[in-house]
């Protein structure tokens, strides 16, 4: 019996000793001197607030299916690990909020992208690696680059996503098990910034933004 206790001792020592260590990433102030904010005659943003939380505002004026936008610090860099943020649909209209990472600039990166007003449905999760201008989110409708979540309609929600090599797994308000997890994720797009994704939207709010990389 006392060998069996040591030997369950061990592996409990093994199984805590396994486990993933991460490091908080300090993520700067969004200035947009240091941050990659886009800014033209057909969109805009500004630092104000959201159903009473201080955001980033992102505001398309013009639809434009083809859209997507980042906003991003410039120097960051994240491979692996855990990126954590808020974020709303604010406005009327098509709702397509979401996170790009692993960005290597403006038309290529990897983004995870909600679709508040399909909520419960297949359509709620997309995720697709971006590598042309234009954002051609018709090549990546097939059931296996989207997930069903639960997400409100026009109100805030947590998004945690983790990246391991190539898996991706994706948690929508702190629940136990994962809304999606995809094991293929694009081999050429290894590294880069982590920020926030804003599509054919006409508002989107975002927040808290909260990286972790892998020790």
């Amino acid at each position: 019996m006392k060998k069996l206790l040591i030997l369950f001792a061990l592996l409990a020592v093994i199984k805590v000793n396994a486990q993933p260590k991460y490091k908080v990433q300090n993520i700067p102030p969004i200035n947009p001197k240091e941050w990659d904010i886009p800014k033209n005659d057909t969109l805009d943003y500004e630092f104000g607030s959201y159903q009473g939380k201080k955001a980033l505002l992102i505001k398309r004026k013009i639809d434009n299916y083809k859209s997507a936008s980042l906003a991003y610090p410039k120097k960051l860099i994240f491979k692996d690990g855990i990126i954590e943020f808020d974020l709303a649909f604010a406005g009327k209209g098509n709702g397509y909020i979401g996170l790009a990472f692993r960005i290597k600039d403006a038309h290529h990166y990897e983004t995870v992208y909600f679709r508040p007003l399909s909520s419960a449905t297949i359509n709620a999760i997309q995720y697709m690696p971006e590598k042309k201008a234009e954002f051609n989110w018709w090549d990546y409708e097939a059931d296996k680059y989207q997930a069903s979540a639960i997400l409100p309609a026009n109100g805030w929600f947590h998004v945690k996503v983790i990246v391991t090599g190539r898996k991706l797994e994706v948690y929508v308000n702190n629940a136990a098990k994962p809304a999606m997890v995809y094991t293929s994720l694009d081999p050429s797009l290894k590294s880069g910034s982590v920020g926030y994704w804003h599509g054919n939207s006409s508002i989107g709010a975002y927040r808290n933004l909260t990286i972790k990389t892998l020790e």
